[in-house]
């Protein structure tokens, strides 16, 4: 797919990942968000779209992190939990947890995760079980909010271009997968709130360079 098809906005913000959350199946997407780029997005992932607004507003991508087995939810989502777990199939917990911009927290795939050292011991083990997943608390370039830090998906992961190696080192062993340090959107290392990817492709920030893509690209198993 050429790069342009794979660059996107929503109404004008390049920052995608604070607006939309993805897995292998389902792209959510707020009730709001233009055509344009819900099409190009779920082409360049290959999913289906859902348009909800969680809790009321349209940070989706903030408020929900999920992968293949299980999605995790604000603990004042106003009622989308029902109608996600129906649409998806997924199994969806709506975390007690008062850090609740869960996908700031946590990044995951099908074979492990990190999660911010903020969070909780008991909700940190209710999100392992909806998640199907360890979740190993951690920080990434000195930063708590591991999630914004990272895109995980099950053939590689892109994170911040300040990791350390041991950082890489860790997080290779959690996700089980190889990484590479990165940026988006113009030098932006928090990557996750920059883009949106899973097994079958990604969509960036309009902002986003053609050496960044390619990072993007060989960090998530795209290349050869």
């Amino acid at each position: 797919m050429a790069s342009e098809a794979r660059k996107a906005s929503y109404h004008g913000n390049p920052f995608l990942g604070i607006f939309a959350s993805t897995n292998n199946m389902h792209t959510l997407f707020p009730e709001d968000a233009s055509d344009k780029f819900v099409e190009k997005a779920c082409a360049a992932l290959g999913t289906t779209a859902i348009r909800c607004n969680i809790s009321g507003t349209n940070l989706d991508g903030i408020y929900c992190v999920m992968n293949s087995r299980g999605m995790v939810l604000p603990k004042f989502d106003g009622g989308a939990a029902k109608m996600l777990a129906e649409e998806t199939g997924l199994e969806v917990l709506v975390s007690a947890d008062k850090w609740n911009a869960h996908r700031n927290n946590v990044a995951v795939n099908d074979k492990g995760g990190v999660i911010s050292e903020i969070i909780e011991d008991k909700e940190r083990k209710a999100m392992e079980d909806c998640l199907g997943v360890e979740l190993v608390p951690m920080r990434i370039a000195k930063y708590s909010a591991v999630g914004a830090l990272c895109v995980a998906n099950n053939k590689g992961f892109l994170a911040h271009y300040a990791a350390s190696e041991d950082e890489m080192g860790q997080l290779e062993g959690i996700f089980k997968v190889g990484g590479a340090k990165g940026s988006a959107n113009t030098g932006t290392g928090f990557v996750a709130v920059c883009m949106l990817a899973n097994d079958k492709g990604y969509v960036v920030g309009e902002s986003t360079t053609a050496y960044e893509m390619g990072r993007v690209e060989g960090a998530l198993g795209f290349l050869g």
